[in-house]
Order: C-alpha cells, then sequence, then structure tokens
C-alpha cells in the first residue's frame, strides 16, 4: 500500500507543478513518439492515417481498450507493453489530476471569494453583508419579471465564503477593504450600472459609500440606507447623486394605528415578489408636455398601470406626490408608477400622449 500511496501523491504533486503548455507539450511528445516507433516496426495499420493512430493511442492510454485497432508484430506488441502503456496513463493521468484540479480551485475562488471581475459590465453591485438583510435583497431584485439580466455581485469585507453558492446569477467577491483601488477595479465599480450599499452599521455604510464615489460611473443608480437621518444627510452634502433611505418603522407604526392596513400597502409596493409593485419608468424625447391628467387617464387605460408621482431627477429629489391634473411632465421626467409588472418606456405609445 505504502508504494502505491507514494505514486499518488508523486502524481498530485505533478499536476499541480505542471504548466498548461507544459502538460500539452508531454501530451504530443507522448503521441509523436509511440507514432514514430510504430513507423520503425512497420505497424502500417496503425500509422496509415494520422487520425487512426491518434484515436487508437487515446483508447490505449485512457484503458477503454475497444481492440477495434492492435499492433501486428512483436515488435508493435513490446512498444505497446513497455513504451506506449506506461508513457500513455502518465501523461494521462497527469492531465486528469491537472483538469480536475482546475475545476477544484474555480470552485474554491467562487467559495472563498478570490476570483477577478474586472471584465463585467452593467452589473449590480451589492456592497456589504448582513446576514438579516442580503438574502431578502437578492429575492427582491431576482423578483423583478422583466429586469434586464444584469449580474449580481455580492462584495464583502467579512471572512465568510459564498452565501449563495447554488445561485447562479449572484457572484460572491471579498475584498481587503472598499479603499483600495486595485480592489474596486477587481470589482469592476467603474462599470457598474446599479450599486446597493449596505453595511452592519450607519458608519460602515456612511465609509463605503465615501469610499466608492469617486470611482463609480456618473450614470450609476446608487442606493444606501440608513437608521440615522443626519448620517444620510451627511452623505448627501458629500455625494448628492446618490439616494439614500432611512428606516421608517416608527412612521409606519403610527401610520398603521391610524389608519389599519397601512402597513400591508406599503409591504405590497415595496415588493417584487407578489401582486402590484411600485416601479419608475423616465420619458423620452417628447414633441410636448403632457399634462398629468391625460398621463394618468391612458396609463391607466392601455397599460393597468397608475402614475402617482415624478420627480425631474433621478435620484428622487423635489418629489411631487398626486401632482394636480394641469401639471406638465416633461422630457426626461421620473415617473413612478403601480402596476402588476414592470412597464417599459418603449413598450409605451408616447406620440399619442403628445
Amino acid at each position: 500500500m505504502l508504494p502505491l500511496r507514494r505514486i499518488k501523491k508523486l502524481f498530485r504533486r505533478l499536476a499541480h507543478q505542471l504548466t498548461w503548455p507544459t502538460m500539452f507539450l508531454l501530451v504530443l511528445a507522448q503521441a509523436i513518439s509511440v507514432y514514430l516507433l510504430f513507423l520503425l516496426a512497420g505497424e502500417s495499420a496503425l500509422t496509415r492515417h494520422p487520425m487512426d493512430f491518434i484515436y487508437y493511442n487515446m483508447v490505449v492510454v485512457s484503458t477503454v481498450g475497444f481492440g477495434d485497432f492492435s499492433p501486428t508484430t512483436g515488435m508493435g506488441k513490446a512498444i505497446v507493453a513497455f513504451v506506449q502503456i506506461p508513457s500513455g496513463l502518465i501523461v494521462f493521468a497527469s492531465f486528469i489530476g491537472k483538469t480536475t484540479q482546475l475545476f477544484i480551485n474555480l470552485a474554491r475562488k467562487n467559495m472563498n471569494g478570490t476570483s477577478n471581475f474586472y471584465h463585467y459590465t452593467n452589473h449590480i453591485l451589492l456592497l456589504g453583508w448582513d446576514a438579516s438583510s442580503t438574502e431578502q435583497i437578492v429575492q427582491l431584485i431576482l423578483g423583478d419579471k422583466k429586469r434586464q439580466k444584469r449580474k449580481i455581485l455580492l462584495c464583502v469585507t467579512e471572512q465568510i465564503n459564498n452565501p449563495f453558492p447554488d445561485n447562479d446569477e449572484v457572484s460572491f467577491v471579498r475584498l481587503r477593504s472598499f479603499s483600495d483601488n486595485e480592489e474596486l477595479n477587481r470589482i469592476a465599480l467603474s462599470n457598474a450600472e446599479r450599486i446597493i450599499i449596505d453595511g452592519k452599521s450607519d458608519d460602515e455604510t456612511l465609509s463605503i459609500a465615501l469610499c466608492i464615489s469617486t470611482y463609480t460611473n456618473s450614470n450609476a443608480n446608487i442606493s444606501a440606507h440608513f437608521f440615522d437621518k443626519t448620517k444620510a444627510d451627511l452623505l448627501k452634502v458629500h455625494c448628492p447623486q446618490i439616494e439614500c433611505s432611512i428606516d421608517s418603522s416608527a412612521q409606519m407604526m403610527v401610520r398603521s394605528m391610524q389608519d389599519p392596513g397601512s402597513s400591508q400597502v406599503t409591504k405590497h409596493l415595496l415588493s417584487t415578489l407578489t401582486g402590484a409593485t411600485l416601479y419608475c419608468v423616465q420619458t423620452p424625447e417628447l414633441k410636448k408636455p403632457i399634462e398629468f391628467e391625460l398621463l394618468f387617464s391612458r396609463f391607466k387605460t392601455n397599460h393597468a398601470m397608475m402614475v402617482i408621482a415624478f420627480s425631474h431627477f433621478k435620484n428622487g429629489d423635489a418629489m411631487i406626490l398626486n401632482p394636480s391634473p394641469q401639471t406638465l411632465i416633461n422630457s426626461g421626467d421620473f415617473l413612478h408608477y403601480i402596476a402588476n409588472e414592470r412597464i417599459l418606456a418603449d413598450e409605451i405609445n408616447w406620440d399619442e400622449l403628445s
């Protein structure tokens, strides 16, 4: 048993140390040397067609042994016994070991977050990890039936393994720091289309947001969640393009007490998992401004969507909720509406409204 164990250990070490170019050179050298020896031995049936020899050699070294090709001369049989099979088994075992090691390394990279995602574009970044909220965030993102198929990349600094190993739509990366420029390049921060910042505390969320704000795409949608309004206000001073959401549990309790069922309405409006929910669409270039009354009625009739608010700004600043019927909607305005599923801008006939 001891020699066999040593042989296995040797193969593992050989597979680990060999580079892929060296591995392919070994495969090629084994095949060429055996082919030349068969030529010298006069094994014409095995060497007449190169493709036949390649097929025969793979059948022998992989120990499949179909038997449809075999040497006929004594010299040929000796070559098979003392050269082809021993050399082929060594090369084949090393190749299998190298391939297995490749897949193991890929799986480990996915689990421990060491992969490089510099090639990602238009992806969604989730910055920060919270056991109670991150999983729900991922479910809500994927719950949008008409969402663009952007890759989701979860980025953490904690020493944890991939919490979503079986979810093909979520990749995982572990960073040394959110202030390290090299690490931010590894997650393709400047190419991200959507960014959610959700730290374990308001201080961590504020720190991450300030660290990344310089390197993000100016057109990216960035949102950060806070419990303390003063921290959100501080971030807005330095990074006005970031949309800050504030914990509203106190307001929700009061609304539920004053108007029973308010919490259920809010729950449905914020969830993409069941029923109608809240969406946003930006108006394209219009021939002329549209009165809100006309837009509201046409949207409700033609698309079963109810517009409840609009803003001139992507982050929702200066939001006008329940505008008056004569309010004019202009090109580039952001319309917030309730519908059973997302309605895309190109699914709406804007000409009939202008």
